[in-house]
This record gives structure tokens, C-alpha cells and sequence, in this order.
């Protein structure tokens, strides 16, 4: 058969196809990055990762974020290296997910051959979490981490080269916890399936055992710090969890492929479907695999389950390691359907590389996000301008000529935020950078004087608190002038 002789030439020119497809990430993933500005928590990443040296980053990480500081130091380093701009500080991530989509196609091709191990490769592409592979955070990180630990712990299991898989297998996990601690998830998946393999083999794998639990040391490590911003975030957050999140997670995080798998269903109804499934022993996927992959499926409702109970907080890219499992079992199953070199397979695949190529250069050209907002920058050349919206402040304050950075203010007041927006978390945060970044920020008790004038500039859609908190206190103000989503608004404050 046609497809069987394609199968063949893939597995014989498997790292061929697989150079060729990484080079074409790289390009796409890269121009990507190029067009994407930073935003609020980025701008926040770099404050930290632009210290002089790393003890100094691990100490301005830990004093302006509430997440682990390995992405931080390991940003530093990209940006030391290749100097600063939107690419080299995504770079961590970048290669973090690149990392992911390796991993996959080494636990897949292992059971289900080259042809599904491609299609495992690709399929986080085609997920919400490729948005991470260009944002200088945690994210592509705690993914590619999460797959070195998936393929390690097959290769332990497996009694293949153990003693680089066991050590793989606990620095992974100790680097998943130091990217975010909602990265203690991947215990649910890789601790449930070894504990259904040790009750089906009657014994213990004490080489695993050891390396998961020296994995979760960074738990034990930074349990205060961990308490701490679990006790920060319950009071006020900014995104409260709430049950149906747990499906919500996967409405979001699997829109970007729901095209190309109507696509594929349609193509699979025009292909022979006389290709045998495969025989019962053939390809065999161990009971435990299965098992981690469901795992890995149950951790969004899982993650929403411990934000209800623990932190009170929750938003969806912190069960983003969840959809690993669903691009390690999708294709696997497929393979149990279709045969491991059955046409549908071909399909599958051919529908993944178009849809593949088609996210990865559709991109925008990169510009300067300060350059696009022409009021602010006529308001700043008169004078000094309160910017309300703190993510909009950031991001401004990061693309900003420097002439006109102390120019920007940003005011602070907890309780004003908390009773007009809920939550803190913001000025807080801002706050924070006061030592390591020269941000213009001022209490709003001590800079609102009596018949103090000033121009306030807001995004219509995060108008912040501050025009709420003027007005409450008597306050005349007026709107000076408008643009799409932005307004420029003079107040004076009451004698």
C-alpha cells in the first residue's frame, strides 16, 4: 500500500523530518515573538532578569514576583547573552515548548511509530498553549520540564538507561516546581500511574520513587514563601475560581485546532477505511501509560478543585501542563483505531503539518505599542500624566522613550483598588518595583492634595480605580479627549 511505503520512508528519515520541523518552529515561533510586545508580567520577568548578575536577579525575582524565580534566572541569561529584545527573552520559552513537543514524540513513537509520534509532536501547535511558547514567563518552561519528567519516567519504567532517565526524571520535576507551584499538578499523573504499576507488578520501583520525591523538595524549600503568596492571593484576587472553569479550560485551550479537526473528520470520510486495527499485543501501550495520560486530562478540574479548597484563585494557564495529555493520548488512540501505518494516520498527520504551518506564520509585524497611542504621547510632552490602568502603565513605561518615562505616573492605594476593582494585586505589584526599576509610582494619599490638577489617561476597558476614587471625593473632572478604547481626562481635585 501507498501509505505503508510513506510510513517506511518517514521512520527511515525520522530526524531529517524532525530538523526540517523544528527549523520550521523556530522560524515561525521566532517571528512571532518579534511581533508580540511585552505586557504587564513580562515587563515584570525583565525588571528582574535585567539585574547585572544572577544572585542579584534570584533577589529581585523573589522581591517583585510572586512566582519561583527559574524563569527570571534563566531569562537573565538568554538576555546576557543575545542581548535584549522580544525574541531573546522568550527565548527560555521558546525552547521550553520546543522541548514539550520533543518529549511527546519520543513517549508516542515508542509505542506507535514515527507516523503518531509526528502527529504527538504537533499537536500542542495546534493547542492554546503555543500562546506560552512566545511569553517571557513561567509557562513554555514548567511544559518543557513537564515533558522531560514524562520521558524519563517512561524510560524508568521501561528499565532504559536508568541512570540518566532517574536523575532526568527529579531535576525535571525540581525545575517544574521552581517555574510555577501550580507545577506540582504533574505529581497527580506521573505519581498515579507509577503507583497502578507498582500495585500491577507487586513492587516497589524504589529508583522512581526516590526521584519523584526528591523532585518535590523545592515544596519543602520555599513551603513559607509558598504559604505566603497562597495567604496574599486568598484575600483579593483578581481571578477567582469557580467550578465550571474545570471545562472551560478545555473550550479555550482547544479552539485553536477545532478547524483542522473538522478538516481531518472530513478527509477521513473520503479515505478507505479498509486498513486493519491494530492486533491485540501489537504496539501495546502499558496499562500505566494510559493511565498518566488520563491523569495529565484530569488535571485542569483538578487544579480548579485545589483552587477552590486552597488558593481561591485560578486561572487557565496554570493547568496548562493538563493538555499534554491530551496531545499524548489523542494520537495514540488514533493509532489503536486506524493501525500504525494506516492511511487515517497519513491524514492525521498531513492535516496537523498544514495546520501547524499555518499558525506558526500567521503572526503580526512587529511595531512599538507606545507609538500606537498618540494621545498619551501629546500629553506626556506637556507634562506629567497619571496612567490608571497598571498593565497599561507597564507596558507603556517599558516602550516609552526615557525622556519621557519619569513623566508617567502611576498612583497606588490597596483599598481604593480593592473597593472599586476587588483586588490589589496590581498596585501591589508595582509597588514592588519601586527599589529595582525607577517606575513613577506615588500614594495616592500623598500626591492627591487639595485643588491638585492632573491629567488622567485610562483604557476604556480597564478603567482602574482612580476617576472612581476622585469623584467619591468631590472631584470635578472632564473628558479632554477620546480614541479607540482611551481616554484623556483633566481633574482637579476639591479644595
Amino acid at each position: 500500500m501507498r501509505s505503508t511505503r510513506i510510513v517506511e520512508w518517514l521512520e527511515l528519515r525520522k530526524y531529517f523530518v524532525l530538523t526540517l520541523l523544528t527549523l520550521m518552529y523556530l522560524a515561525g515561533t521566532m517571528g512571532r515573538s518579534a511581533g508580540r510586545p511585552f505586557w504587564y508580567d513580562e515587563v515584570i520577568t525583565l525588571i528582574a532578569a535585567k539585574s547585572p548578575d544572577l544572585a542579584t536577579t534570584w533577589r529581585a525575582a523573589s522581591d517583585t514576583d510572586a512566582n519561583p524565580p527559574l524563569p527570571h534566572l534563566l531569562t537573565h541569561l538568554s538576555i546576557r547573552w543575545f542581548g535584549l529584545n522580544e525574541v531573546s527573552a522568550r527565548l527560555p520559552a521558546i525552547a521550553g515548548f520546543w522541548v514539550l513537543c520533543l518529549c511527546l514524540f519520543q513517549f508516542v513513537e515508542r509505542r506507535k511509530g514515527v507516523l503518531y509520534g509526528l502527529c504527538a509532536l504537533l499537536l500542542p501547535v495546534m493547542t492554546g498553549a503555543y500562546f506560552y511558547a512566545t511569553e517571557a514567563r513561567a509557562y513554555g518552561l514548567e511544559l518543557g520540564f513537564t515533558g522531560i519528567a514524562l520521558a524519563a519516567w517512561q524510560s524508568s519504567a521501561e528499565g532504559q538507561r536508568r541512570a540518566l532517565a532517574l536523575p532526568a526524571l527529579a531535576l525535571s520535576l525540581a525545575c517544574v516546581m521552581l517555574c510555577h507551584y501550580y507545577g506540582v499538578l504533574a505529581y497527580l499523573p506521573l505519581a498515579g500511574a507509577e503507583a497502578l504499576r507498582a500495585r500491577r507488578e507487586r513492587r516497589l520501583d524504589w529508583g522512581v520513587w526516590l526521584a519523584l520525591a526528591l523532585g518535590g523538595m523545592p515544596l519543602v524549600w520555599r513551603a513559607v514563601t509558598i504559604l505566603s503568596v497562597v495567604k496574599g492571593f486568598s484575600s483579593h484576587t483578581w481571578a477567582p475560581a469557580y467550578l465550571r472553569q474545570g471545562l472551560e479550560f478545555w473550550e479555550s485551550g482547544l479552539a485553536p485546532g477545532a478547524p483542522f479537526a473538522a478538516l481531518f473528520a472530513g478527509l477521513l470520510a473520503l479515505v478507505d477505511r479498509g486498513v486493519p486495527l491494530s492486533q491485540k499485543g501489537e504496539d501495546a501501550v502499558p496499562r500505566h501509560e494510559w493511565v498518566a495520560g488520563a491523569l495529565f486530562v484530569a488535571i485542569p478540574l483538578a487544579a480548579v478543585i485545589g483552587a477552590l479548597l486552597v488558593t481561591h484563585m485560578f486561572t487557565e494557564r496554570y493547568a496548562l501542563i493538563g493538555l499534554a495529555g491530551f496531545c499524548m493520548l489523542t494520537p495514540m488512540l488514533a493509532a489503536e483505531l486506524f493501525g500504525r501505518r494506516g492511511a487515517a494516520g497519513l491524514v492525521l498527520l498531513g492535516v496537523l503539518v498544514w495546520g501547524a504551518a499555518i499558525r506558526l506564520v500567521d503572526y503580526q509585524a512587529k511595531g512599538n505599542p507606545f507609538a500606537g497611542e498618540p494621545l498619551l504621547m501629546e500629553a506626556l510632552e506637556q507634562g506629567p500624566v497619571v496612567i490608571a490602568d497598571g498593565q497599561l502603565y507597564m507596558q507603556m513605561w517599558q516602550y516609552a522613550p526615557e525622556r519621557l518615562k519619569a513623566r508617567m505616573l502611576f498612583l497606588a492605594d490597596d483599598a481604593a483598588a480593592v473597593k472599586y476593582m476587588g483586588f490589589e494585586t496590581i498596585d501591589g505589584g508595582i509597588r514592588a518595583l519601586i527599589p529595582w526599576a525607577p517606575v513613577q509610582v506615588r500614594e495616592y494619599a500623598e500626591f492627591a492634595t487639595p485643588g491638585k490638577e492632573f491629567l488622567v489617561y485610562q483604557n476604556s476597558l480597564r478603567p482602574g480605580w482612580v476617576l472612581s476614587r476622585v469623584v467619591a471625593d468631590g472631584a470635578s473632572v472632564a473628558i479632554r479627549k477620546v480614541a479607540t478604547l482611551r481616554e484623556l481626562v483633566s481633574v482637579r481635585l476639591r479644595d
